[in-house]
């Protein structure tokens, strides 16, 4: 069974995770995930993903391809079954490429008697193990929980900057160090959520270049909780015996 697939142009955390989200919707959580040792699938979030969803991640031991053989067999079937009759149209771009790629999975290669299955087809051996698959709970938000994460400092001008685009935050962020919480896949005017010390405080839109010229920078609309006492306040450069003795001016 193969829960869900794409290509993608590039071989990175960012096209694999939005995979995984997909195959986890339509057919469940895994108990375990088994992966390669590339560094996509070494990273801290897909790390952070497994873990917060209850999935043991596992590493192939390196050099060791006799333990992915599985998975090279299907790409072997993948190139002599959908490969070599793919038309112009179907690789006219990557949605076309990806439309067809599901269509021969979902209505031709989970229907076909499976060798390796004593004869059954996939889906077959799949209803077989119906009982035993588990959905996420209806409290989990499966697209916020997939969001990327970035560290970011706020600059004077209260902005941050994320893949070329420029979002404005609050004016009690200035200085701070702040998490943004994305989704890579969204479109770029989209907001993101801006996080400091664990706690979601806002979500920040691009900056309109015009309209920005027009805010005032001093004024923020909250205060940062900060744990301790409030720093005592500067000292005046001002010394007292400058100060002239009352008497003294009178004379």
């Amino acid at each position: 069974m193969v829960p869900y697939g794409d290509f993608a142009l590039s071989e990175n955390t960012r096209t694999f995770l939005p995979v995984l989200k997909q195959a986890i919707l339509r057919r469940g959580l895994p108990q375990r995930l088994y992966v390669d040792n590339g560094a996509n699938y070494r990273s801290r979030h897909l790390a952070l993903v497994c873990a917060k969803l209850g999935i043991a991640l596992i590493h192939a031991r390196p050099y060791r391809p006799q333990g992915k053989g599985k998975i090279e067999r299907w790409f072997k079937t993948v190139r002599a079954q959908l490969l070599t009759r793919l038309s112009g149209e179907d690789t006219a771009s990557l949605a076309a490429l990806n439309r067809r790629l599901h269509a021969w999975i979902e209505g031709e290669y989970h229907h076909a008697p499976h060798r390796g299955l004593g004869g059954a087809t996939p889906l077959e051996q799949w209803a077989q193990a119906g009982e035993s698959v588990c959905f996420p709970e209806p409290e989990v938000d499966l697209d916020d929980l997939f969001l990327f994460e970035a560290q970011r400092k706020v600059q004077k001008d209260r902005t941050v900057s994320l893949n070329g685009v420029v979002y404005e935050v609050d004016a009690a962020l200035v200085g701070e160090k702040v998490t943004l919480r994305f989704d890579p896949g969204a479109a770029p005017e989209r907001p993101v959520q801006v996080c400091h010390q664990g706690k979601l405080l806002e979500q920040a839109k691009p900056v309109q270049t015009y309209a920005n010229c027009f805010v005032k920078r001093n004024r923020p609309s909250w205060t940062l909780d900060v744990d301790g006492p409030a720093p005592e306040p500067a000292p005046s450069g001002l010394k007292l015996r400058t100060l002239p003795d009352a008497g003294e001016e009178e004379r």
